[in-house]
Parts: C-alpha cells; structure tokens; sequence
C-alpha cells in the first residue's frame, strides 16, 4: 500500500484527469458532458421522471433541473407533468435531441480515437477495471460513512 502523499497524487491526478475529460469533451462535442449523459440516458429510457435522471446521474435537484432547463430551451428534451402525479415531471427526448445524439457520435469516436492513441488494449482494460473497481470501492465507503453519520444523529 502507497503511502498518504501518494494517495494525495493520486486524487489530484485523478481530478486532474476528470477535468480535462470535460473540457475536451465539451470543446469537441459543443455540449457539456452532463447534458450528453442526460440524453443517452433518455435514449436508453425514454420518457422517464427528473427524478429517476437526478438519481442515474448521482446529481442534485438543482443541477438536474438547471440542465434540464437549458436541454429544453434547445429543443432537444420535452417535459411534461405527469398527469396522473401532477408533483412528477417526466422528460423525453425530442427528435432534435435525437438529431444531436447521433449528429455526436462522429465527434466522440474522433476524440476518443485522438485521446487515447498510442495506448494499447490491455493499458485501456487495465484502466477500465481500475476505475470500475475503484468507483465501487468509493461508493461502499461512501455508504459506509452515511450510515455512522445517521447512527450517530
């Protein structure tokens, strides 16, 4: 095991690396990489409460209705209060948020492509199982220290 110094590295690497990602994301795509997940999220289920989205993409109510807010004023997601739980809104994909999903995927493959050349196959699943494992681990110590919070109030 690395010792407290290099666990510093490590996270400001990491966040580091979190913030290049976003803004090479947003510089190729035109969109943020939030408002991007949002949409594949409403590809993948349309027509799905802000609720369930806010909780997908681990964001608070005021993000999600922001993004939401400015995804609507492009055209590219319909909201609409559900009828039978006027205090639920449900979101869907408009067409034209379908036209920019798809309008994006030449520009992903182009950046993904461009961001990791020179990098092999087994360097990329090493990462990937990295993260996968490591997000999971953060995401049990983050339960972890939820609930001794909640004991102890």
């Amino acid at each position: 095991m690395a010792d407290a110094a290099n666990f510093s590295d490590i996270f400001f690497l990491l966040k580091q690396a979190d913030l290049h990602i976003t803004q090479l994301f947003e510089a190729q795509m035109n969109i943020s990489l939030t408002r991007y997940e949002l949409l594949i999220q409403l590809k993948k289920q349309d027509y799905v409460t802000q609720r369930t989205l806010q909780e997908k993409l681990k964001i608070d109510q005021a993000a999600i209705t922001r993004h939401l807010k400015i995804l609507e004023d492009k055209g590219y997601i319909i909201r609409e209060r559900n009828a039978d739980n006027k205090r639920e809104v449900i979101v869907h994909l408009s067409d034209q948020g379908k036209d920019i999903l798809q309008s994006c995927d030449g520009s992903k493959a182009e950046l993904i492509k461009t961001l990791f050349n020179g990098y092999s196959t087994e360097q990329l699943q090493l990462l990937q199982q990295f993260l996968t494992d490591f997000n999971q681990q953060a995401e049990s110590v983050f339960k972890t220290i939820e609930k001794r919070k909640d004991m102890i109030q």
